[in-house]
């Protein structure tokens, strides 16, 4: 990341083991209980899996470039329109309690780069939430939102 650039960086502890936070995020049913709405595969290191989300209506082509379990995830897309790269990053940190940290980083430092950003934070923010809601109670909280539900505040 240069000066020039932007990142996403966005933090939080889940009272689960590493190991289930992690096939949480690789496993493409358990990540489509709180993340996406379809995975075409797993993440696995080289690969390029298809993920769909109903709730904006759109998909996105993931290039995983690392996978080291249960600690590191990183891969290439272009989920906000440009080209950035995401690193997940989990730590075992107690008996049973992992600290996850996802980055994103990889748009210009201007308005749009900015709002790209704060939409991305907004998401990974979502993300872990989700996957707390998802791990400790099977509760699927993007279930039945579509995409035609969000911009109610907007002005017509």
């Amino acid at each position: 990341m240069t000066p020039e650039e932007i990142r996403v960086d966005v933090e939080d502890v889940i009272l689960k083991p590493i190991g289930e936070v992690f096939g949480a995020i690789v496993d493409p049913g358990k990540l489509a209980g709180f993340f996406v709405s379809s995975a075409s595969g797993p993440i696995r290191e080289g690969e390029t899996v298809q993920w769909s989300f109903a709730d904006s209506g759109a998909g996105v082509e993931v290039a995983v470039i690392e996978v080291d379990e249960p600690r590191r995830i990183v891969f290439a897309w272009e989920a906000s329109g440009v080209p950035t790269q995401v690193e997940i990053l989990l730590k075992a940190i107690g008996d049973g309690v992992t600290a996850v940290r996802v980055t994103e980083d990889g748009w210009e430092m201007d308005e749009e780069g900015v709002l790209c950003a704060l939409g991305q934070t907004q998401g990974w923010t979502d993300f872990l939430c989700s996957m707390k809601a998802f791990l400790y109670c099977g509760i699927k909280l993007r279930a039945g939102i579509t995409s035609d539900m969000y911009g109610a505040f907007e002005e017509e």
